[in-house]
């Protein structure tokens, strides 16, 4: 049994090599890629880490001389409760800078903001968990020029998992509202599931559709503490990262 364990873990972690992610998991908050679920973190959990983002996988509005360009986070999570989750991240930003007199241009700017789920009904026997969620709650600019909440949305979310000889299905359904126009392809409905494996539950396979694109990705805990994932967004866009996970 020890044997498939391992087995099975040092798959997902082979897998997470070669596969690709855009995920709500990049900013700390649990979810899946960058659609929200009802799932949360276990209550004392603090996450430290750091996503490389594809251009492709960053609102529109992400854009240096109207083109839009790879860049990276990091954030600190925590999760209090088993109610509660609340995460701070920075964005790295592309800008010109002067040095030596010689304009570059480089990551010289970050953007940054604070992330809050909360779970009002857990999970039953015959009903889903439910969720109500924020993310970059800054203020609305009368001009959108001026508008630099890059990652503003308001979701309500709803999961439910089956589970089948230790196999464990998971159906979530998440309702967004994105503020600003730039991020308008992805209001609305949005969901997929989620697949953890008898044999290495530590890993897990996801399907999400967002309102705009279809992503896959895979992600797992190696030694219960450092979380890899990894993913692509439509078939050919990656974007992954790593957490460090500690149980205070």
């Amino acid at each position: 049994m020890k044997r498939r364990v391992l087995s099975g873990l040092i798959g997902a972690l082979l897998l997470t090599s070669f596969s690709g992610i855009r995920a709500q998991e990049y900013t700390g908050i649990t979810g899946m890629m960058h659609v929200p679920t009802a799932e949360m973190a276990p209550a004392g959990t603090a996450r430290v880490g750091a996503f490389f983002l594809n251009g492709e996988f960053t609102p529109d509005k992400l854009a240096y001389k109207g083109e839009k360009y790879n860049t990276y986070n990091h954030f600190l999570a925590i999760a209090p409760f088993s109610w509660v989750e609340l995460s701070y991240v920075c964005t790295l930003l592309k800008n010109a800078k002067n040095k030596n007199e010689i304009q570059k241009v480089g990551y010289c700017n970050k953007d940054r903001h604070f992330c809050i789920k909360l779970r009002p009904l857990e999970e039953g026997k015959y009903w889903p968990a439910l969720v109500v969620g924020i993310q970059d709650p800054k203020r609305k600019f009368k001009n959108e020029n001026e508008d630099y909440a890059y990652f503003n949305n308001f979701y309500v979310a709803a999961s439910k998992h089956l589970n089948w000889k230790g196999h464990e299905l998971g159906v979530h359904l998440t309702y967004r509202y994105y503020r600003s126009d730039f991020n308008a392809k992805w209001r609305g409905v949005a969901g997929g599931i989620t697949y953890r494996p008898a044999f290495a539950p530590n890993s897990r396979a996801m399907l999400e559709y967002t309102g705009n694109d279809v992503n896959v990705a895979v992600d797992c805990y190696l030694w219960r503490l450092l979380f890899v994932q990894a993913g692509l967004q439509n078939g050919k866009y990656f974007s992954g990262g790593l957490m460090l996970r500690i149980q205070l």
